[in-house]
């Protein structure tokens, strides 16, 4: 993670922390998106909500979480590959799916084959696409992660922007130096309409 994003990204959550009491009374069970220490957009949807952020202040980060439920949208599970490797001599063979995804306020487009994980409450991308985008600029989220097996990690997600067929949106992703596939998670709760 870039430091100073970090840093901005813990103040910004600091921020939200620091004025829940007055959000309960007045978001209680919506989204909020905190920019600059302030709620800069609300509603039902977390996509939506995070994407009238962008666009409304243009700012690389902030933090997003849903008042009065916040532990309960903080863990994300994935599904662990213990052994083995992906052959597509198997029928029916893995499914991938090839996805453009770039920096929210970037022009640069990478073409990422995804495994389509309907197992997944995230999508994960190797290290070298937040390299290759500069998506660690984008810190907007975290949550506790675990796969099969494995204990629980704190880990901050990043904001990109994710193509798929016509239709681009906003999605959080956990970006690691850990993974050899791209991991494209549940979609029901992107804006995809």
């Amino acid at each position: 993670m870039n430091p100073l994003t970090s840093t901005r990204f813990e103040q910004e959550k600091q921020a939200y922390w620091g004025m829940r009491d007055q959000l309960l009374k007045q978001y209680s069970g919506k989204w909020v998106a905190i920019v600059n220490g302030k709620v800069v957009a609300f509603g039902d949807k977390k996509m939506n909500v995070l994407k009238e952020a962008l666009n409304k202040t243009l700012s690389e980060v902030g933090y997003i979480n849903r008042v009065g439920f916040e532990e309960m949208t903080r863990q994300k599970r994935v599904r662990q590959i213990v052994t083995g490797r992906y052959d597509t001599r198997y029928d029916p063979p893995m499914p991938i799916m090839n996805v453009a995804v770039r920096a929210p306020l970037g022009t640069t487009i990478r073409q990422v084959d995804c495994i389509v994980d309907t197992g997944a409450d995230l999508t994960l991308f190797r290290k070298e696409v937040a390299d290759a985008l500069g998506l660690w600029n984008f810190e907007w989220d975290e949550a506790e992660v675990s796969g099969i097996g494995t204990e629980p990690q704190r880990r901050a997600f990043l904001l990109a922007m994710v193509q798929i067929g016509e239709k681009e949106f906003p999605i959080t992703i956990d970006c690691r130096s850990d993974l050899k596939e791209d991991i494209l998670g549940r979609v029901s709760s992107m804006n995809l309409n």
